[in-house]
């Protein structure tokens, strides 16, 4: 790793990401409320701070700021659903992991209106429920997931629905 100081400044914008969205499970009762809004606040202060990141260093790749501040550098970009350009352009030129490239091209094609290729964008219904985003050619589905490093889609949506169950427990509870 070259940028020990750049890995960590990373980390540290994707652990702030990822606390925010905590706080939505850790606080059933404000599951619609603030965190929400300070997650969205956070999305869009990231923005700018990744594109500086970007020009000042270029697009991250493992060898600048080693494995794990690409994976939380992911994290980052994932949320960046405002800025199509910004995931699509990450998408081409970061180094990512075939895995996490695999969920942020299907999240960019999602978000263009398109169906995904590898299963891995999910919404919540009107129940609460998890139900997969529109997905290309189904019957290949599992093939394209094993040539990225992702297990069958099978075990991804019953995980997904798992989490959706425990969501709508917390939220009922209230």
């Amino acid at each position: 790793m070259k940028n020990k100081k750049l890995a960590e400044y990373i980390i540290e914008l994707a652990r702030v990401d990822q606390g925010a969205r905590s706080l939505r499970f850790e606080k059933p009762e404000l599951v619609k409320g603030i965190p929400n809004y300070l997650v969205y606040a956070i999305d869009g202060v990231n923005n700018p701070r990744i594109r500086k990141i970007i020009s000042d260093f270029g697009y991250p790749t493992q060898k600048l700021i080693g494995k794990q501040a690409m994976e939380s550098f992911h994290i980052l970009i994932q949320h960046q659903d405002f800025d199509l350009e910004l995931q699509e352009e990450c998408s081409k030129n970061c180094d990512f992991e075939p895995k996490l490239k695999a969920y942020l091209i299907d999240r960019v094609l999602v978000n263009n209106g398109r169906k995904q290729i590898y299963g891995t964008q999910f919404r919540r219904d009107k129940n609460l429920n998890s139900v997969p985003r529109p997905i290309e050619d189904i019957k290949n589905l599992d093939k394209r997931r094993k040539l990225v490093g992702l297990g069958p889609f099978k075990q991804e949506w019953e995980r997904m629905k798992k989490r959706a169950e425990e969501t709508k427990n917390m939220v009922l509870k209230k």
